[in-house]
């Protein structure tokens, strides 16, 4: 089961990074920009678009709500 649940949550990391970076080129904005306006730094907003994990739910939902984007948790 361990690993069924490693795979999904590596699969939605992917997701929000995939549509955070979507949106943030819809947009039009470059990382920096999308940073100040979440107010995280940059390195932040890469992580976020590489889907490395290693940026705190904070910091994820701030960049989303700057994209308007929402997180949807199912079970």
């Amino acid at each position: 089961m361990a690993t069924t649940r490693a795979v999904s949550s590596a699969a939605a990391l992917m997701k929000i990074s995939d549509r955070v970076r979507a949106m943030r080129k819809e947009l039009l904005l470059i990382q920096q920009q999308l940073a100040d306006l979440a107010g995280v730094s940059d390195a932040t907003v890469r992580q976020i678009e590489r889907g490395t994990g290693k940026s705190t739910l904070k910091s994820v939902l701030s960049v989303m709500e700057v994209l308007g984007l929402e997180l949807e948790v199912t079970g």
